[in-house]
């Protein structure tokens, strides 16, 4: 008997082990999410600040291949990227793109993307400008 017990040695430490790591593992990701959950409005600007960038993106783009002209220009990127459900109320919400480009100069242009969206019954907005150099044809 004594050899039985013995050969089990550790046995009562390593489920300790494997419990504190999964134990540790369920904490880290409610503690993540909480934030999210009471306050929607952190990961909805998140997610308005990437469409804008992403606006951003496809506009230098434009403007390194000489083609950005002064004007009004909707969103360049993929339509299912204007609309989040990580809002938490169940409720898509969809984001509007308001760009705006005008001559800073030369070959520069002035350009201003804003993006709206609306969440619990209020609107929100994001505004960001850059100055972007058009390469020449």
């Amino acid at each position: 008997m004594k050899k039985f017990l013995h050969d089990r040695r550790g046995f009562a430490l390593f489920n300790t082990v494997i419990l504190t790591l999964i134990t540790s593992l369920a904490a880290m990701i409610l503690l993540n999410a909480v934030p999210r959950v009471k306050n929607p409005q952190a990961t909805l600007k998140l997610t308005a600040l990437y469409v804008a960038e992403e606006q951003f993106a496809h506009l230098e783009s434009m403007a390194a291949s000489g083609s950005l002209d002064a004007g009004s220009y909707s969103f360049q990127g993929a339509p299912e990227d204007l609309t989040t459900e990580n809002a938490g109320e169940g409720v898509p919400v969809k984001f509007t793109v308001d760009t705006q480009i005008s001559l800073g100069g030369v070959n520069l242009r002035r350009v201003t993307v804003k993006v709206t969206w609306q969440f619990g019954g209020e609107d929100f907005e994001l505004k960001s400008e850059r100055m972007m150099r058009v390469v020449p044809k």
